[in-house]
């Protein structure tokens, strides 16, 4: 009897089971306990078959063997998980998370001389080279505000994970914190966003070195109400 058909028995199997057990750290030794036992008890029962009868009219106890060794190969598989999520080992990945009016075009990160940078430091003051087409709007202290989120990669998931940033990045003044103000209208230009976590040790040691992190960076103008959002994945080192 096929893997599939057997694992989708309603009595013996079902899906939410199997995703609870496949985030389980304890998933590989459930299985291998309960597929000993089932080998120990076919063996050690009172009904014995000849070899082509059991191959051709598995007992119950042995479709239980054979079921817990599909689902154990399909744990392994579901447990593969790519160390650098959207190929960050090589390169940043970003996206605009704001629907308007300011549009971004690309996202670089540089060093403090503007030369390109990856992986990215962490370490030290980074320059997020965002070109934007802004229609109409001026940017500018005291309505202009800034959040920053980081996630880190969980290889155990396949999932981002929130760091703790303890509100110290939270809704804070953007012009006094990294951003070129004003932002003024116009097509194609370059803003430099710093990212700096000197200032915040609390934060910085919480990431490991060289993993991929992602960071959101937030700026919500409280005067017109809009918002400029991207999110960038990238490679990041945290240890000098």
């Amino acid at each position: 009897m096929p893997c599939a058909s057997m694992l989708l028995s309603p009595i013996l199997f079902d899906y939410h089971n199997f995703l609870f057990l496949a985030e389980s750290p304890f998933s590989i030794f459930l299985i291998s306990y309960v597929s000993l036992n089932s080998f120990l008890f076919c063996f050690s029962s009172q009904n014995y078959y000849n070899i082509i009868e059991l191959i051709l009219y598995p007992s119950n106890c042995f479709q239980m063997l054979y079921r817990c060794l599909c689902l154990f190969a399909l744990v392994a598989l579901s447990s593969a998980c790519d160390t650098w999520p959207n190929s960050t080992e090589t390169k940043v990945n970003w996206w605009q998370c704001s629907s308007g009016p300011i549009m971004v075009t690309n996202v670089n990160p540089t060093d403090k001389k503007g030369a390109y940078e990856y992986p990215i430091r962490l370490t030290e003051p980074l320059l997020i080279a965002t070109t934007i087409n802004d229609p109409s709007s001026t940017y500018s202290s005291p309505g202009l505000k800034q959040t920053i989120k980081v996630w880190s990669w969980n290889i155990n998931t396949c999932g981002w994970t929130a760091v703790p940033t303890f509100g110290l990045l939270n809704n804070i003044d953007a012009c006094t914190n990294g951003t070129p103000c004003p932002i003024k209208p116009g097509n194609n230009q370059v803003i430099n966003l710093e990212l700096d976590f000197s200032d915040t040790p609390a934060i910085i040691n919480l990431l490991k070195n060289d993993k991929p992190y992602q960071l959101e960076y937030l700026l919500h103008d409280d005067v017109t109400k809009e918002d400029l959002c991207v999110i960038f994945q990238a490679r990041a080192l945290t240890h000098t």
